[in-house]
């Protein structure tokens, strides 16, 4: 038997507009992921290069300072030697340093100018002329060598001018293999791109190929391929709704205009006013599915409900003064006796929605009289709606919140049911962040519990 409610009332609120796509958001970069990642391994491994080379032209250096010091060191101790063997030194005697020489007395005076003798010398050694004058027996001298940088800068000159090459030969080798290296990883990229541009709404049942490696890009892959398993459910759930409407408002219509064609083929023999009830009783339905269909054309544009304070208490014991007799309500108190607030956020309009098309679909399957109980236990507010009809298998209560679902199509019809009922309470409770479940009620029916978040 059907348990879906059927809706009297049209939509109070506005038709939804367009919503606004959302904009993606725009990269700042040209450059393609290729090109960024041959950039990106030619700056390290050139920053790389060239902290090799700085570190290694610094231990050169150091060495080669050290090297200096020990040969001009050498070399003072040899002049100071030769000084201290000698009373008298030629006139013309030469002694070659790595630098230029200085000779003091023991008063500080130099006794020796830094006169280069030889052109022909090479020029990591100095030629100094000895001092003529006679030298007194212990007479001191101090001795004074300056290191050569000549080798220093030479090597490192040599180095600099022969790693340069084979440093931007790396290089341009690493930005090379890179490039080839990146493109063939992207390989796959192209090919979902390509499946990808010819995926239309016509043909949603294609993938895009997934790589066997397990790396981000199959990762991309399996996400693409799930965001199209949703949009294919998605729009075979729009043809299903598409078709499924045009079939609800084709049976009015198809009514109405026989009943018209009937009257007009016969207008001598037709009962006006039965002719007319008829005819409103259709429109009647006409218009509770084209208001069911607005109503969820709006909760699937998933427009926010207005945020106001909502007594769910209050909303259902208007539901049962609109039908005495036919709904009873118990809302539950606390201990000491004071009832709770049962207070939730959402569009009154929305909400009172909801607790029509629970009430409607109870009152046509109960025996007696339907039972609205509304409790808030601890953050959520919950109303539930009882019956003693027959109740709904488990192997339905998942199924009755689809749209266009009879249980027993014929009754349904007869009794006005859309079949839209229990989807948009369902829709409803979702947008309103809750919950709607079937249960089986103490009365042995069919209990409907909806869940909703309790206001602050």
């Amino acid at each position: 038997m059907g348990h879906i409610a059927g809706l009297r009332h049209t939509a109070h609120e506005d038709e939804p507009g367009d919503a606004e796509p959302r904009r993606p958001r725009r990269l700042t970069s040209g450059l393609s992921v290729r090109a960024k990642a041959v950039l990106a391994a030619a700056g390290t491994v050139a920053f790389a290069i060239a902290l090799c080379m700085l570190a290694l032209v610094l231990a050169l250096q150091h060495n080669l300072r050290a090297s200096a010091d020990v040969d001009a060191d050498k070399a003072a101790a040899a002049i100071k030697g030769q000084l201290g063997r000698t009373r008298v030194m030629p006139q013309r005697a030469l002694v070659v340093a790595p630098g230029a020489v200085t000779i003091k007395d023991a008063s500080g005076r130099t006794v020796t100018p830094m006169t280069p003798t030889d052109a022909g010398t090479r020029k990591s050694v100095e030629a100094v002329r000895l001092p003529a004058e006679p030298v007194g027996a212990g007479q001191s001298y101090s001795v004074t060598v300056s290191p050569s940088t000549t080798s220093l800068d030479s090597a490192t000159g040599l180095l600099l001018r022969q790693a340069a090459p084979a440093a931007a030969g790396l290089v341009l080798f690493v930005a090379g293999l890179t490039w080839l290296l990146v493109g063939r990883a992207l390989r796959p990229v192209a090919a979902m791109r390509q499946e990808f541009t010819e995926i239309t709404e016509r043909d949603l049942h294609r993938r895009v190929p997934v790589p066997r490696a397990r790396d981000e890009i199959h990762r991309l892959a399996r996400t693409m391929n799930a965001t199209l398993d949703r949009l294919h459910r998605a729009m075979t759930r729009q043809r299903q709704f598409v078709a499924d409407a045009s079939h609800e408002l084709r049976s009015p219509i198809t009514a109405v205009r026989a009943q018209l064609e009937l009257v007009l083929a016969r207008p001598s023999r037709t009962d006006w006013p039965a002719a007319v009830h008829k005819a409103l009783r259709d429109t009647d339905r006409l218009q509770a599915v084209a208001s069911d269909l607005l109503l969820l054309a709006r909760l699937d544009a998933q427009e926010a409900p207005p945020k106001a304070t909502v007594d769910l208490g209050a909303l259902a014991a208007e539901e049962v003064r609109r039908h005495p007799g036919a709904l009873t309500m118990d809302q539950l108190a606390e201990a000491g006796g004071r009832e709770r607030a049962a207070l939730v956020t959402g569009s009154r309009v929305q909400l009172s929605r909801l607790l029509t098309n629970l009430a409607d679909n109870a009152r046509r399957h109960t025996r007696t009289t339907v039972s609205i109980t509304v409790a808030a236990r601890g953050g959520m507010v919950e109303l539930a709606v009882d019956d003693d009809g027959p109740g709904i298998p488990e192997s339905d209560r998942e199924r009755v919140f689809e749209r266009f679902t009879r249980l027993d199509d014929a009754r349904a019809r007869q009794d006005g049911g859309t079949g839209l009922g229990l989807a948009i309470a369902n829709d409803i409770a979702h947008a309103h962040g809750g919950t709607l479940t079937v249960l089986t009620s103490p009365r042995g029916g069919a209990r409907l519990l909806l869940r909703l978040p309790r206001a602050t």
